[in-house]
């Protein structure tokens, strides 16, 4: 395993951990999070691309704020030694957030949309759950194609030792402190495969819960990714448990209905 730390133009620390897996390079990013100003105006108004991290998000993103947290720089990049490549970078989950208003018109969103400015504006073009349906960023060079081949859940629960581990938080918000809204990914590594979870979840309290969730496992000496996307909503009031007791996605996730749920063989074309 390979750690190493590095520091760019816009004050990010990032710490780096990797592991080779067969053909695979598998390493992830952690760095701190977002800043609410750009802390380099001098360099980013000279309009060079020599952008902050900040400055990006504000270039890129056509909604109006930001989760309360953001981490720009922990990213998880699975690398074939053919090119092809799949990463979970938090600027491409938020391109997927509407610039639209969100259906779920409840007081809090008022209350959050109150201790921002221009709150009449944006509550006409602003999704302020910033729900995405991500499901990862992969290169050109990987085809995708419908399949009914499963993921064995089986073998996901032999216990095997772990080669390569670790969860990272791509944003979250608090939603005024009336709920969640968070997107997070998980990459284990085993001897023979190995296995991501890219999750986001809502949980809008006393409201609304929604999920959206992709795995993807690979099998060593296999040319192809299982990419499984599933997605789940239920009324909080339809959940027979208590609210107190629905603080985190697994807590609730196994009562929830599923929506929609579609498997695809991201396929690694040979060099």
């Amino acid at each position: 395993m390979y750690i190493a730390e590095e520091t760019d133009h816009g004050m990010f620390t990032a710490n780096s951990q990797s592991i080779q897996f067969g053909p695979w390079h598998i390493s992830y990013d952690v760095s701190c999070i977002l800043p609410s100003i750009c802390p380099t105006k001098v360099v980013c108004e000279r309009d060079d691309d020599q952008f902050c991290a900040f400055c990006i998000y504000c270039k890129e993103l056509s909604i109006p704020h930001f989760p309360d947290m953001v981490f720009p720089k922990n990213i998880l990049t699975l690398a074939h030694s053919n090119g092809a490549k799949i990463q979970f970078i938090p600027l491409d989950a938020l391109k997927h957030v509407s610039n639209k208003v969100q259906a779920i018109e409840v007081a809090c969103s008022e209350a959050w949309l109150e201790t921002r400015p221009d709150a009449e504006k944006q509550k006409q073009t602003f999704d302020w759950t910033f729900q995405t349906d991500y499901k990862g960023t992969i290169s050109d060079n990987i085809l995708v194609e419908p399949t009914n081949e499963t993921i064995n859940f089986e073998l996901l629960k032999q216990k095997e030792q772990i080669l390569f581990y670790h969860d990272l938080t791509l944003f979250e918000d608090e939603l005024h402190d009336h709920g969640i809204s968070k997107l997070s990914v998980k990459i284990r590594v085993m001897p023979t495969y190995w296995y991501v979870l890219l999750r986001y979840f809502l949980r809008v309290d006393e409201v609304l819960l929604r999920s959206h969730e992709t795995r993807m496992f690979h099998m060593l000496n296999t040319d192809y990714v299982l990419r499984e996307f599933t997605s789940k909503e239920a009324k909080v009031q339809d959940i027979n448990i208590p609210f107190t007791q629905m603080k985190e996605a697994d807590d609730v996730l196994p009562f929830m209905p599923v929506k929609e749920k579609k498997t695809e063989k991201l396929i690694i074309n040979p060099i």
